[in-house]
């Protein structure tokens, strides 16, 4: 009996220890449990850094330039139709502008010719003028250079004015006595050489129908030619004595003169 408890007892003991060698195949045989993932990282920043100041600008100015370039293309084609319209408006208008040039060109040399022939004609009357009376002198420095030195309308102006022959604005005008030796000779803005139907300035020739003096002072309508162009002037005379005049126009107050006289 105790033989077979005993033989019992072995047996239990050898199926446990059977039973637990199993075990431990099965465990040495099965797979290794996964290893933990790693943590994640964070994602990288979105957050733009922060550009330096230079670059920042350069940018900016990119963007401006494209935007004025774009600017310009989208207006070029308006500024060629503007332009085309301009060559187009020039070229029709062409024909009137070629015939006013010449219509000007023809006044001017008329002008010129009419200068020409009123001083002509008051030699003329000069020559033919027969008369006692002695030559008029003024100022002794209100002189004029010798007569070869002057030109035809002043020699004849104040040869007028000597002899009488014309209204009393006829004559050789300067702002000063001392400049009466300087015309013709050098260039004076103050000047004014005045036949009947003529005045010469610094700047003009004028044309003018002969006008007597009504209480002192005369008013005529003048064409002018001034550097090329041609107007009409306003001009008054006006005589408060024999050797002073006072040339008006119709854009302000006039000049004072004095008269010049050719040499004795």
């Amino acid at each position: 009996m105790t033989t077979f408890r005993t033989l019992l007892i072995a047996g239990a003991l050898a199926a446990s220890a059977l039973l637990s060698a199993c075990e431990d195949e099965k465990a040495a045989q099965a797979p290794a449990p996964p290893a933990s993932p790693p943590a994640a990282e964070p994602p990288p920043s979105t957050e733009p850094a922060e550009k330096p100041a230079l670059e920042t600008a350069k940018e900016g100015i990119d963007k401006l330039r494209d935007a004025a370039n774009q600017a310009l293309k989208d207006a070029q084609p308006a500024i060629d139709k503007a332009r085309e319209a301009a060559e187009q408006a020039l070229k029709d208008a062409q024909p009137t502008i070629d015939k006013l040039g010449a219509s000007i060109g023809e006044i001017v040399r008329k002008a010129q010719d009419d200068f020409r022939k009123a001083t002509e004609d008051l030699e003329k009357r000069l020559n033919e003028f027969n008369s006692d009376r002695p030559v008029v002198t003024g100022d002794p420095a209100a002189m004029l250079s010798a007569q070869d030195k002057l030109r035809t309308d002043t020699r004849a102006a104040a040869k007028a004015a000597a002899a009488g022959i014309g209204p009393a604005y006829v004559g050789v005008w300067v702002g000063q006595a001392s400049d009466c030796a300087k015309v013709d000779q050098e260039p004076l803005e103050m000047v004014a050489v005045i036949t009947p139907t003529t005045v010469r300035r610094y700047e003009s020739v004028c044309n003018m129908a002969e006008t007597p003096l009504t209480n002192g002072s005369a008013k005529v309508e003048a064409q002018c030619v001034a550097e090329g162009e041609v107007e009409t002037r306003t001009l008054t005379f006006a005589l408060p004595s024999p050797d002073r005049l006072t040339l008006s126009g119709a854009e302000g107050p006039g000049v004072d003169l004095v008269r010049c006289h050719l040499p004795s």
